[in-house]
């Protein structure tokens, strides 16, 4: 441990030891994914690339397996990190193994008509609201997904501030996410993607 309390060469049970501090004060484990230099929620367990990030894990994320326990935690937080990942469905599977059984997962990330998903040169793919579909168990018509374990709950598109443009596109895509993804994302563009899934084991 640093003197700041980060973990700075983790091991298992470093980290392992740490998540159940954390889940007997606050009841539930917490992870946050890509934390940077804030949590998603107060006592959140951080993981993050950068040693400058304010994470008390640092690890390359798209290097397997991390180096968290199996079923640790109850809630995890991924804001804007699945689109950097290497290979979404392999974290996606790491995901579902560091959770517990029904442990909720909510994901942020820019849509794909979002100037913000072409910005920075670091992001390696740009999704859509359809591709949390992906991360379920569903068999598509002609296809198997790739299983990845997870109950889609709810997904939904954010849009900016601007009156007329801005609330066209969240009227069309409130009334169908796929009408809008495929008819007018160009037209009327969103910002982020946000979904919550449910982990099943």
């Amino acid at each position: 441990m640093t003197g700041r309390g980060k973990v700075a060469l983790v091991t298992r049970e470093e980290l392992g030891e740490l998540i159940r501090r954390r889940a007997a004060e606050g009841g539930t484990a917490v992870l946050d994914i890509g934390c940077g230099l804030r949590r998603a929620e107060p006592g959140a367990i951080g993981v993050d690339w950068s040693p400058e990030s304010g994470a008390e894990a640092i690890c390359d994320v798209n290097q397997y397996p991390w180096p968290l326990p199996d079923g640790a935690f109850g809630r995890v937080h991924m804001s804007h990190i699945v689109e950097h990942l290497d290979d979404i469905v392999r974290g996606m599977k790491e995901v579902h193994r560091v959770s517990k059984d029904g442990a909720a997962v909510f994901i942020t990330t820019p849509h794909f008509s979002s100037h913000n998903s072409y910005t920075d040169p670091t992001h390696r793919h740009h999704l859509a609201a359809a591709t949390f579909e992906y991360f379920t168990d569903r068999r598509f018509a002609t296809f198997v997904g790739p299983q990845c374990g997870f109950a889609l709950e709810k997904v939904e598109l954010t849009f900016g501030g601007n009156l007329l443009l801005d609330n066209l596109g969240r009227g069309i895509s409130g009334l169908s996410l796929k009408w809008y993804e495929r008819h007018c994302a160009w037209i009327f563009p969103a910002l982020d993607v946000r979904a919550r899934l449910r982990v099943i084991k």
